[in-house]
């Protein structure tokens, strides 16, 4: 479960919702869309930061968490005194309103931590030369920029990515002085040229399939964790609380911490001998370790899929978003767009599900789609009580298309 309520932000009047694994969030632009996603990826991360820590204070302030909203995402501004925001997991309660900030952990130790990526509308910022050399400070931009360049580095001259179905491929020169990013044709000899000299779609489409590609597989196949001193002592700290919680407390109820090296010293003995109710307290400490501390899955929040891409191509990067984002893993996506093509799609992709066709499907009650009017969201998906199947409303987004071709009809007549 996981629903988030904002009131008073920017555009935003007041959204209630229940997000889902597939979140799609149509409307025109400047009615609230980023906003909303914005909100939601900081509150992904605070849940993250509070469930990993074991600490409900990791955000100690109402200051500091509008401070992460105005300066990472550039919101300032948006803010007054009538804004409010609540985010509910089945880990954390968070509720900021009045200018005041509470945070309530449920089950932390149960979380499951994810890897958060947000891809914005400027991604094609990437073919900029040197780009390691700039300073961006503590911005969403930074964020997608540093796993930019994890990514990649794994798709070397020797391991090339096809790019879709467009004959083209990409790859990472690290030999390269200037433009390392690069691009070829399909058969390797045409042309190979910097990613910067590709056109403005390649420029948009190749680092949002790259990241997607990285973040759904290769990423996990070999993740090691990169640690600065300040997340060294957050994990000596977790591990502490997770002994507290999980080992000494269900052993020894009334252990006194002034013994508690004492304690543990007793507890390693009996791990040793082999002990069945200590090995069992040792694998309950080690799980919820390794969930809080190794990410099992991406969430991706991607701003305009769909920038200058040719409708057939905005399909194709939805239909691979989908593919990716579902194997074994629980990935999921929240989308932006403004694109008619997509959200149309969508129904294909719904009634290959209900068909059972073997090809990439969505199961609607694993997905969202949204229309973003005057503040508020509207739900397009409605359900059909004869068929029992569900279904994208696609109305609205038809009217302008209809309209120009009866108009058109008209012309021709006269």
């Amino acid at each position: 479960m996981k629903r988030i309520v904002i009131k008073n932000i920017g555009p935003i009047k007041y959204i209630d919702i229940e997000l889902k694994r597939f979140n799609f969030f149509i409307g025109p632009q400047s009615s609230g869309k980023s906003t909303i996603v914005k909100i939601l990826s900081t509150c992904t991360w605070v849940e993250k930061e509070v469930a990993t820590t074991l600490d409900a204070n990791a955000i100690p302030t109402a200051e500091d968490f509008i401070d992460l909203l105005e300066n990472f995402h550039k919101m300032s501004g948006y803010f007054d005194e009538t804004s409010e925001i609540i985010y509910e997991t089945d880990s954390i309660k968070l509720n900021y309103s009045v200018k005041a900030l509470n945070i309530e952990l449920k089950e932390g130790i149960n979380y499951l931590r994810q890897k958060i990526c947000y891809i914005p509308a400027e991604r094609n910022m990437v073919t900029l030369p040197e780009l390691q050399g700039y300073e961006f400070g503590s911005t969403n931009l930074r964020s997608f920029l540093f796993d930019w360049f994890s990514a990649r580095e794994f798709y070397s001259p020797a391991n090339k990515s096809d790019i879709l179905g467009l004959g083209v491929k990409y790859f990472y020169d690290k030999d390269e002085k200037k433009y390392k990013d690069r691009i070829e044709h399909i058969n390797g000899r045409t042309y190979r040229i910097p990613l910067s000299s590709a056109s403005s779609g390649l420029q948009s489409i190749i680092p949002l399939l790259i990241m997607l590609q990285y973040y759904t597989d290769e990423y996990y196949r070999k993740y090691k964790r990169k640690t600065s001193f300040d997340e060294n002592d957050k994990e000596l700290l977790l591990r502490k609380k997770l002994t507290d919680l999980l080992v000494l407390e269900p052993l020894y109820p009334n252990f006194e911490y002034s013994n508690r090296q004492s304690y543990l010293k007793i507890i390693n003995e009996q791990i040793i001998a082999q002990e069945p109710k200590y090995i069992d307290v040792l694998h309950n400490y080690q799980k919820a370790l390794r969930q809080l501390t190794v990410p099992t899955s991406t969430s991706f929040i991607v701003e305009e899929p769909e920038q200058n891409l040719f409708p057939s191509t905005q399909l194709e990067i939805i239909e691979t978003m989908v593919k990716l984002c579902s194997g074994e893993k629980n990935h999921g996506f929240t989308v932006t767009t403004h694109s008619p093509y997509i959200i149309n799609f969508l129904n294909i992709l719904i009634a290959r599900y209900y068909k059972e066709v073997d090809s990439i499907s969505l199961n609607p009650d694993e997905m969202n789609v949204f229309s973003v009017q005057d503040g508020r969201l509207l739900s397009q998906m409605q359900f059909n009580s004869t068929s029992k199947h569900s279904s994208v409303n696609v109305d609205e987004l038809t009217e302008a298309m209809q309209s120009m071709y009866d108009e058109y009809r008209v012309l021709k007549k006269k």
